[in-house]
């Protein structure tokens, strides 16, 4: 048997500590349920929304579309420093997280968005189009931890 060498993962474009470091508010949310419910109850600051368009390197349309928001009131709450409600906080962390395991997955951001836009017949489905709900991005999610363990089909 041969042996196959481990994939190497592609940090040419963005640097993994840069990526880390826009998710760091975030990370003990993906590691505590409670931790998250109560960042969703308080609802995350404004600025979490430009922490999302940098981090998923996403335009403004496409985040309108997963927060199903129009792009004026995506701009408007990128301008304001009040609070998002819980729904909108619930959707970022969630994206959040779904990006940070993508990356995970595919070692790289552009691997992973070049993996959202295409059709997976494992769910039957563009990722990317999933992305505008709580239970799409869990599709998506799960998808990756089949594609982690080798369980594709």
């Amino acid at each position: 048997m041969k042996y196959k060498e481990p994939k190497k993962y592609i940090t040419d474009d963005i640097e993994p500590n840069i990526l880390s470091d826009y998710t760091v508010p975030y990370n003990s949310y993906f590691q505590s349920p409670i931790a998250k419910l109560g960042a969703i109850k308080e609802g995350l600051d404004s600025v979490a929304i430009n922490e999302l368009l940098r981090f998923t390197d996403a335009t403004q349309i496409d985040v309108a579309k997963w927060l199903d928001i129009t792009e004026p009131t995506l701009r408007k709450h990128v301008q304001s420093s009040k609070g998002l409600n819980p729904g909108l906080s619930e959707h970022i962390i969630q994206l959040f997280e779904l990006f940070n395991k993508g990356i995970d997955t595919f070692g790289s951001l552009p691997e992973f968005k070049n993996w959202l836009k295409s059709y997976n017949p494992g769910i039957d489905a563009i990722p990317f189009d999933l992305l505008d709900t709580i239970t799409g991005i869990g599709i998506v999610l799960n998808e990756l931890i089949r594609i982690d363990y080798g369980v594709t089909a």
